[in-house]
């Protein structure tokens, strides 16, 4: 019998394909058995949390398991540099972004946004206006992260990891990124680097604390190629997750603080792609954590990962006054290396709600000064090196708590008592839905003026798509500016008829005086005289 049904089984296979199908049969059972034998061996994977994706790594039953995430923080346009060097090493990154410096002078584009996540690396969340959370009052700091990740996806991104400004978090601001939608928030302290060498060497896989993730400082110009080397190693010898953190990329010999030199950083990136024979792996945080964060399909659906956290409606600031008018109180202005204008953090002795503005290269100094309209205090700058641009005092630029809730169409009326050497004009700025703050107009120019004096002034119609308004009195000179007593108001609709009126006129005036100079420039041609003409043609 079994001689009969041998032979008719290898008959009826067809001869030499009956022989590979037994032979693809012994092969699936020898892999079977040898995926089963794994955990045996010591080669099993970390238990990662629900969503999360599996971190895989090579070399060796008895080689600790480590995950290495690179991530960039506010999307500054030189990190598209070190994109492409992690790029060609093949190895992901985390890139938070500051939503509303997206496409201003120094940030990355759009477009670098599509390549970034086109490349593999994941799209976070860093607030829109970059300001610490912490020095902010609760529905501040929730516009800033959930339209943080609001923004993004409308830009086709589902951004499921977030990076606190400045590292600066709390049990309040940690739930209400939890409440926005996002999965992970990531600090700037609290693991083993150059600057702490008693902190923990890795954090866990998965974290405990998801929402204050540690990090290993943050990789500025003082580390070396050899810093970075230590800081893996000494990771690998407990096993864990190593979040790095990186800002600016530097090409040249002069580079900034938060910087990293290109060189650096791509021969980090080569040792880096060979460590992982080692058992070390590279992976996104949204990879470690279960947001992987891709980009959302045309039909709106997630492409990849399982973490999809819906981000509730936040309402917009409601219209009020000028905050802190009178410049009485101080504050830290929560400002980190705000986006357009700004300077930097502004100091712990600028006006509540107020920031220092400006550009151009000049030496300003700034004072709170009791030599004022009223209270007790004005707020002095003093320009004591100019060579271009302005300097001026702002209300910060954040949502809506301190900026100013406006609506398109409506002209406003801005006040401010001043006292200056040079004369000193209007800035006014407004910002769009994404969060961008963008320059507007300018005022006539006010004169200097050695006692107290008010600036009014009634803006233009608001631009379409504005939503807040920030403004200020300029300094474009050598000089100095003493400003106090702050006021705006919807300018009343008789004032803004008469304003748009005059707006319609200077622009039919100057339609009428262009046309004068076109008719001085190519007079009319004179007409032919057509009795002439028929004359002549007769005489002909």
């Amino acid at each position: 019998m079994r001689q009969a049904w041998g032979p008719r089984w290898w008959r009826g296979s067809g001869g030499s394909s009956g022989l590979a199908r037994v032979l693809s049969v012994c092969l699936a059972t020898v892999s079977l058995l040898l995926l089963a034998m794994v955990p045996a061996l010591g080669a099993t994977a970390t238990p990662a949390a629900d969503g999360a994706v599996p971190v895989q790594g090579g070399g060796g039953g008895h080689a600790p398991r480590t995950v290495v995430s690179l991530t960039f923080d506010d999307g500054d346009a030189d990190q598209m540099a070190a994109a492409r060097v992690l790029h060609r090493y093949r190895l992901p990154a985390t890139f938070y972004i500051i939503t509303g410096a997206v496409g201003t002078p120094g940030y990355v584009t759009r477009s670098d946004l599509g390549q970034l996540a086109a490349d593999g690396n994941e799209i976070g969340g860093h607030t829109v206006s970059h300001l610490r959370l912490t020095a902010l009052t609760t529905a501040e700091a929730r516009r800033q992260v959930c339209d943080s990740r609001s923004i993004l996806a409308r830009w086709g991104y589902r951004a499921n990891s977030f990076a606190f400004p400045g590292g600066a978090d709390s049990p309040r601001t940690e739930a209400i990124v939890r409440a926005c939608g996002y999965t992970s928030a990531r600090g700037v302290v609290g693991l083993r680097a150059p600057g702490c060498p008693g902190c923990a060497l890795t954090e866990r896989i998965p974290p405990a604390q998801p929402m204050a993730l540690r990090t290993a400082g943050e990789v500025d110009s003082s580390w070396t190629l050899r810093d970075l080397e230590r800081t893996v190693t000494a990771a690998e010898a407990q096993g864990g997750w190593l979040p790095l953190v990186f800002h600016h990329v530097c090409a040249g010999r002069r580079c900034g603080g938060l910087a990293v030199r290109t060189a650096t950083l791509d021969a980090f990136a080569r040792w880096l792609a060979q460590r992982q024979r080692l058992g070390t792996a590279v992976r996104t945080v949204g990879q470690v954590t279960g947001g992987t964060g891709a980009r959302i399909t045309g039909a709106g659906g997630p492409v990849a990962g399982r973490a999809v956290h819906r981000t509730p409606h936040v309402a917009p600031a409601a219209p009020h006054g000028i905050v802190n008018a009178s410049l009485e109180s101080v504050a830290a202005s929560g400002a980190v290396g705000a986006s357009l204008e700004t300077t930097s953090a502004s100091p712990s002795s600028t006006p509540r709600c107020w920031m220092q503005g400006g550009y151009g290269a000049n030496t300003t100094r700034w004072q709170h000064a009791a030599d004022r309209h009223a209270g007790r205090w004005a707020e002095r700058l003093t320009i004591t090196s100019y060579h271009s641009g302005d300097a001026k005092l702002l209300p910060r630029f954040d949502l809506g708590e301190c900026s100013l809730p406006v609506r398109p169409g409506r002209s406003y009326t801005l006040g401010t008592w001043y006292q200056s050497t040079a004369r000193v004009q209007y800035s006014v700025y407004y910002r769009t839905w994404s969060g961008r703050w963008a320059y507007w107009t300018s005022s006539p120019y006010f004169q200097a003026s050695q006692g107290w004096a008010q600036a009014r002034w009634a803006t233009p119609p608001v631009p379409a798509g504005a939503s807040g308004l920030s403004f200020g009195l300029a300094l474009s000179s050598k000089g100095s500016l003493t400003t106090d007593s702050y006021s705006f108001a919807a300018t009343p609709a008789d004032l803004a008829r008469r304003i748009a009126d005059w707006v319609l006129l200077s622009v039919v005036a100057g339609l009428a005086i262009a046309g004068r100079l076109v008719r001085r420039r190519w007079p009319r041609v004179k007409p032919v005289d057509r009795k002439w003409l028929s004359s002549s043609s007769r005489s002909r």
